[in-house]
């Protein structure tokens, strides 16, 4: 019985640690790949792409500020 309730202890105090929201970064700092492109670059080396999506807020896109 002292082992179960020491594990639902320790179950909640970890609940209220490892919430993942220490730290955490919002959307808008974030870079995201929309397209990537490899293609054989000068002296066989790989050349590499990225097409970044530029995030804009809602009220910015909507033009109302």
């Amino acid at each position: 019985m002292k082992t179960k309730l020491l594990l639902i202890l320790i179950i909640i105090i970890c609940m209220f640690f490892l919430t993942g929201c220490y730290n955490a970064e919002g959307l808008e700092t974030l870079a995201y790949a929309v397209a990537v492109g490899i293609d054989k670059g000068e002296n066989n080396k790989i050349k590499l792409s990225l097409q970044i999506a530029q995030l804009t807020s809602s009220s910015e896109s909507s033009g109302r500020k």
